[in-house]
């Protein structure tokens, strides 16, 4: 307990030390009241990433950087990602502070110091993982690692990633997406991983191995052919009803807008109700076809698209 005490004295030591240097001669381009107003932030800063607040450590910390990024700063800044699993950034900021560390002033140079061998650590723990693509892959194959473009290759390509989970991600030509979710963990290692693909199943697959249409199409055909029927019975009641009402093709005039609206149905009903049956029971028969029997291999599919039109009927194919 007296070591660990002894060691957070010595960090916040170092914050004060940090903090203080931000109001040093060197720092003439900002105005007292600027220096002053960082050298706070930076102490507010400090105490939350020892309390372990660090995103907010992070933001004021990028803050204080603004009005004076001193070494001290980018130190602890480093120190914080470091905190929140962002190794590579982290990493390559103790390696920027190490290489500068010729032109810092002598007060700095054993933040440089530690700064290297901070990144000499991390470079030990950062995982990496050896992604490549099946062999033979299909054409025009984009991959990407949690978003980011990978260029595609056979042969494994390493590549850095921070500990926890990770989206490797593909998509060819002629295949289905590829995407799967990795983990790594901090300590260093690397991993292998290879991306393959499945094709896309074709027309033909679905039409022999997914009796989901052909079902859909005997369910439909026979709606619409009921449908159909129902309308031109409803279309002869409807003229049996005209003729009893106009014996001899003579009409009394006080039900002549009624007859004229049974006629008017009459003659929009008859047409539909054909048009409808007819589509309905090719319908029915494409999906007894289709249910019946599978496609030999190699032959080719067709496909038969049949709309209604008032009046008769379309009939459309498809190869």
């Amino acid at each position: 307990m007296k070591r660990k005490s002894g060691a957070f004295a010595l960090s916040l030591s170092l914050a004060v030390a940090m903090g203080a240097g931000l109001l040093s001669p060197r720092a003439f381009a900002q105005s007292p009241e600027e220096l002053q107003a960082a050298r706070e932030l930076f102490q507010e800063a400090f105490k939350d990433e020892q309390e372990k607040r660090y995103p907010e450590a992070l933001e004021k910390f990028e803050r204080v950087a603004k009005v004076k990024e001193s070494a001290s700063v980018r130190y602890r800044i480093a120190t914080v990602l470091v905190a929140m699993g962002r190794l590579r950034e982290a990493r390559d900021m103790y390696r920027a502070l190490a290489v500068a560390k010729p032109s810092l002033p002598p007060s700095d140079q054993e933040t440089a110091d530690s700064a290297a061998e901070r990144a000499a650590e991390l470079q030990r723990r950062i995982p990496k993982v050896a992604v490549r693509v099946q062999d033979s892959p299909p054409a025009d194959v984009r991959l990407t690692v949690d978003g980011a473009p990978v260029p595609v290759s056979t042969t494994p390509r390493v590549i850095e990633l921070d500990p926890g989970d990770h989206v490797i991600a593909a998509t060819a030509r002629d295949s289905q997406p590829y995407e799967q979710t990795i983990s790594v963990a901090d300590g260093g290692g690397e991993v292998g991983h290879t991306v393959t693909f499945t094709p896309e199943r074709g027309p033909l697959t679905s039409l022999s191995s997914d009796k989901t249409l052909p079902w859909i199409a005997l369910g439909a055909g026979a709606a619409l052919a009921v449908t159909g029927g129902a309308l031109l019975v409803v279309r002869e009641g409807t003229i049996d009803d005209i003729n009893t009402a106009c014996p001899g093709n003579v009409c009394p005039t006080s039900l002549r807008e009624d007859i004229e609206g049974d006629r008017d149905r009459a003659s929009l009903f008859g047409p539909l109700g054909g048009a409808l049956t007819i589509v309905g029971l090719a319908a029915m028969g494409a999906g007894a076809y289709f249910l019946l029997r599978s496609p030999a291999a190699g032959q080719k599919a067709t496909t038969h698209l049949v709309t209604p039109k008032l009046g008769g009927m379309r009939l459309a194919l498809t190869f």
